[in-house]
C-alpha cells in the first residue's frame, strides 16, 4: 500500500532510482516544456511508451493547473511507493490514484480528474495517448471530454478515432414501451456522460449521469429503460461500439 504524503520525505522502493533517472533525462528540456510541451520529449518513443512521461509532457492547456514541477514530484514519489498531494491552482491539492505503463489516473481536484490510456496501432510500432477529462461527482452530473494526441503530443482529430454515441445508445425501449425513443429525448435535450478508461485493457465504458439534474418525475419515467452503461473496444485503430 503507497503511503499518503503532503510533505516531502520519500521511500525508496526497488524500481525508483532507475525511473527518477529516466524522469529526469526526459525533463531535461524543462524550460522549454513549459512554453511548447509538445517538444519536452526528444525521443517519441520513449514518451509514447509510458503513460507517466505522458502526464508530464501534457499540454499546458489541458492540464494547466498543474505545473511540470508538480508532476514530476508526484510520479517520483509515486515511484517511491507514496502518494504526493500536490498543491494546484486551484488552492487545493492533485494526487496519483493509479499508474501503469500504459495507463494514468489522476485525481486534479475534489471534482475533477483525469485518465491517460497508450493506445497501440495496428500495423504501426507508436501508440498514441487518449485522454478522459471528468468534471463532477455523483451527486453533481459528471461529463466527460476525451480528446487524443500524437507520441509527440499534438492533437488529433477526435473523430478519427471515437464517435460521439447517441442518447439512444443509453437506452433499451422493449416494442410494448409506453415512452417513444423522440419522448426521452425531448425530456433529456443536453445529456452528460461519464467515460472510463481501464487500467487492464483497452476498452472505454461510458454511463449517462443525467439523474441528478433532471425532473424527478421526468427521470422516473426513463430510468427503467436505462442501460447501465455502454463500452467501445479498441480494434488498432478507434474505437467500436459493442454490441
Amino acid at each position: 500500500m503507497k503511503r499518503d504524503l503532503h510533505a516531502s520525505g520519500v521511500r525508496r522502493g526497488g524500481r525508483w532510482m532507475a525511473a527518477v533517472v529516466a524522469l529526469l533525462l526526459a525533463l531535461v528540456a524543462l524550460p522549454a516544456r513549459a512554453a511548447a510541451p509538445a517538444e519536452g520529449v526528444e525521443a517519441a518513443d520513449s514518451l509514447a511508451a509510458d503513460a507517466a512521461v505522458c502526464f508530464l509532457n501534457m499540454p499546458a492547456d489541458v492540464l494547466d493547473v498543474l505545473p511540470v514541477s508538480s508532476r514530476f514530484k508526484m510520479v517520483t514519489y509515486w515511484e517511491a511507493d507514496s502518494v504526493y498531494h500536490a498543491p494546484n491552482a486551484m488552492e487545493g491539492t492533485s494526487w496519483l490514484r493509479e499508474v501503469t505503463p500504459d495507463f494514468l489516473d489522476v485525481q486534479i481536484t475534489d471534482v475533477s480528474r483525469m485518465q491517460i490510456r497508450l493506445l497501440p496501432l495496428r500495423g504501426k510500432k507508436e501508440k498514441i495517448v487518449m485522454t478522459v477529462y471528468t468534471v463532477g461527482s455523483d451527486t453533481h452530473s459528471p461529463d466527460s471530454d476525451i480528446r487524443f494526441f500524437s507520441a509527440e503530443m499534438k492533437e488529433l482529430p477526435r473523430d478519427r478515432y471515437f464517435k460521439e454515441p447517441r442518447l439512444k445508445d443509453f437506452f433499451s425501449l422493449p416494442k410494448d414501451s409506453p415512452l417513444s425513443m423522440k419522448e426521452i429525448e425531448e425530456k433529456i435535450p443536453f445529456p452528460t456522460v461519464e467515460y472510463s478508461a481501464s487500467a487492464a485493457d483497452t476498452s472505454l465504458t461510458g454511463r449517462l449521469t443525467v439523474g441528478t439534474y433532471m425532473n424527478e418525475d421526468d427521470y422516473k419515467e426513463v430510468k427503467p429503460y436505462e442501460k447501465s452503461g455502454i463500452a467501445w473496444d479498441w480494434d488498432g485503430k478507434r474505437f467500436r461500439l459493442r454490441k
